[in-house]
């Protein structure tokens, strides 16, 4: 008797919601469809903004590197309050600095053609590994304590100078599901960290404008991708040679690829600079409706 109740209840609890379904979307006075998305309300914290990695042309010198630790051979890995060996001389005891690591993709596969030609383009990528402090000399060899540590660090890793951040302020903004034209720079996410294909908010991206273009910290950018075949990933283009239409329908309709590069942009998402070099923008995802894809064009928004 108990099952059948509850079977009835979860029966009624299903025309219920069948009777009141989630109201559409409504647009606003500006005609802006209304929009629900996962959003950072918060600036960027000290992870994010120390932990978020860069691409540049800089050439960043090898001089010193760690070439150990405390426990060396039996761990690699290094974090926050183990002590480490840097080679090469010339650090000062006292000092605080930065473990940087220059990246190579393992991937074979390009998330759309030319990806690593640009890449190439806006210089070679970085990790931020996280900050040490300079302990105590021994001739060539400086001993450093890990105070702070954004992923593992290991033998081979590049000690630099300790760069401070700028910091970078929140502000909410009106996102349009389907912007206009904006009239600003457009450019396109290269790069995401950790070599990830598909992103969303609290994740880090690389896009490639920088400071030569005018790109500066606590700019935002909005994601956008059309419906223009030949300017999609190849796997999205996919889907236009599909059937479409019902069968029930006497004049099926068509999508051309002339009819869908007319179709509106919609936005996918946002997102704010955190660092700057000349080449390429480091941005931390702020606000993601859907999936955002490397190779997603971005608009600079207004002020």
């Amino acid at each position: 008797m108990k099952r059948i109740v509850i079977i009835a209840m979860a029966l009624l609890g299903t025309a219920a919601i069948a009777q009141n379904p989630q109201a559409p979307p409504t647009a606003g006075p500006n005609g802006d469809v209304a929009t629900t998305a996962a959003q950072i309300e918060d600036s960027p914290s000290y992870h994010d903004l120390y932990c978020a990695g860069f691409i540049t042309k800089e050439t960043i010198g090898r001089a010193n590197l760690i070439t150990g630790g405390d426990a060396t051979p039996e761990r690699t890995l290094y974090v926050r309050g183990n002590l480490i060996f840097i080679g090469g001389g010339g650090l000062q005891q006292g000092e605080k600095y930065s473990v940087v690591r220059d990246l190579h993709d393992p991937n074979h596969f390009e998330p759309f053609n030319g990806q690593r030609h640009q890449l190439d383009e806006m210089g070679q990528p970085y990790a931020e590994l996280g900050q040490i402090r300079v302990v105590s000399l021994r001739g060539d060899t400086a001993i450093a304590q890990v105070e702070y540590s954004c992923q593992n660090m290991t033998v081979g890793d590049i000690v630099v100078p300790f760069r401070q951040h700028l910091p970078v302020n929140y502000h909410k903004t009106e996102f349009q599901r389907f912007p206009t034209d904006s009239g600003h720079l457009t450019a396109r996410i290269i790069m995401a960290r950790e070599f990830d294909q598909d992103v969303g908010r609290g994740q880090v991206v690389y896009i490639n404008a920088g400071a030569e273009k005018g790109i500066k910290v606590g700019d935002y950018f909005r994601a956008v991708r059309g419906y223009d075949p030949s300017k999609m990933l190849a796997i999205d283009a996919l889907s236009k040679n599909s059937p479409i239409g019902e069968d029930t329908q006497k004049n099926p309709g068509k999508i051309t690829d002339e009819s869908a590069a007319k179709l509106p942009m919609r936005g996918l998402g946002e997102m704010i600079v955190i660092n700057v070099t000349p080449t390429a923008a480091t941005a931390l995802i702020t606000k993601s409706l859907e999936d955002i894809e490397i190779g997603d064009f971005v608009q600079l928004e207004g002020e």
